[in-house]
């Protein structure tokens, strides 16, 4: 009889407000929050047991074979392993619709599906707070500078709100926003794959810098204003925050940007834009831009093809990261 395959999926993050509150270093001392929303891009992992020997497999970018957990070379991978206490006869194999590096929680969604499937493998469910929760252990004792956004977002799926308190406590709170609401901000947005990738950790270990805090006040004021503006439908006084927020996180790390950047969100102002972001920790991956109108979309839409970024279609994911037995 054929074993039967384990397949997760979880969608990646958008954030939308609050981003950086959500380090350890910011909410001990003041309390996070987090305002953000995943979309219909995913990391899938499928999961079954090796046909040729007892091995661990796991298949991304490079292919391993290894006879010991310690020594899987996959970092993710080697820690889920260990919390769920797989030792051997399985293989992983990871896909992912965006490359890591491009500021849409991919480490995140990576550990959430990770540890979904390998307790669902085991013959555990556990639930999605639960992958969220232990996510975050994992990239702790990976030493990751990674805050709590990525795995509750990606884990719990739709629009969503954190409440991060001084103990490091997640108050989960799903948002009322209409659905009205919802289609006219993926109307009114343009998204575009910059074909950059980074590496967040320096961009996030500088914003644990003393001199920034005032920013990151500003950003949480900021994000908490952004949400209002989507309980009660006002997307172009959210546009016009993105424009505010931009300024506050050029501020806040120096690497968040560079002089391209600048360029193509100076155009995209110009054009009609009323606001936009670099996804992540910034550096790379995509931008997202709000328009009021049609018209002032078609018009940053032009002004930006001549920096050669590819256009992306990203729609509401509401259901967060899943995983079944396939038994074929």
């Amino acid at each position: 009889m054929t074993s039967p395959i384990i397949l997760s999926r979880t969608p990646f993050r958008l954030t939308l407000g609050g981003g950086s509150t959500d380090l350890p270093s910011y909410y001990e001392k003041y309390g996070g929050f987090i305002f953000a929303m995943t979309i219909n891009m995913y990391m899938d992992i499928l999961i079954k047991k090796p046909a040729s020997d007892d091995n661990i497999h796991i298949q991304y970018m490079k292919y391993e074979v290894e006879s010991s957990v310690d020594h899987v070379r996959h970092t993710i991978g080697r820690e889920a392993l260990k919390m769920t206490g797989i030792k051997n006869k399985v293989l992983i194999s990871f896909t992912a619709d965006t490359p890591a590096g491009t500021g849409l929680g991919s480490s995140g969604a990576c550990s959430v599906g990770l540890l979904k499937g390998l307790s669902l493998y085991k013959g555990v469910e556990i639930s999605n707070l639960e992958a969220a929760e232990q996510s975050f252990v994992l990239t702790r004792n990976l030493g990751l500078p990674d805050g709590k956004q990525d795995p509750y977002a990606c884990a719990l799926g739709g629009f969503i709100v954190l409440e991060i308190g001084m103990n490091g406590a997640v108050e989960i709170i799903k948002s009322p926003i209409t659905p009205d609401t919802a289609d006219r901000f993926f109307k009114n947005t343009l998204f575009f794959y910059t074909g950059i990738r980074r590496d967040s950790k320096p961009l996030l270990a500088a914003q644990n810098s003393e001199k920034i805090l005032d920013l990151k006040h500003r950003t949480k004021e900021i994000g908490r204003k952004i949400l209002k503006c989507f309980l009660i439908g006002d997307l172009d006084a959210f546009g016009l925050l993105m424009d505010e927020h931009w300024r506050v996180k050029k501020a806040m790390s120096g690497g968040m940007t560079n002089e391209w950047f600048d360029n193509i969100y100076d155009a995209a102002r110009k054009a009609g834009a009323l606001g936009g972001k670099i996804m992540g920790a910034g550096g790379g991956g995509y931008f997202m831009f709000y328009c009021s109108s049609e018209e002032a979309k078609n018009s940053v839409r032009q002004a930006l093809l001549k920096f050669g970024m590819r256009e992306m279609n990203f729609a509401l994911d509401e259901q967060g990261a899943r995983a079944k037995v396939l038994n074929f």
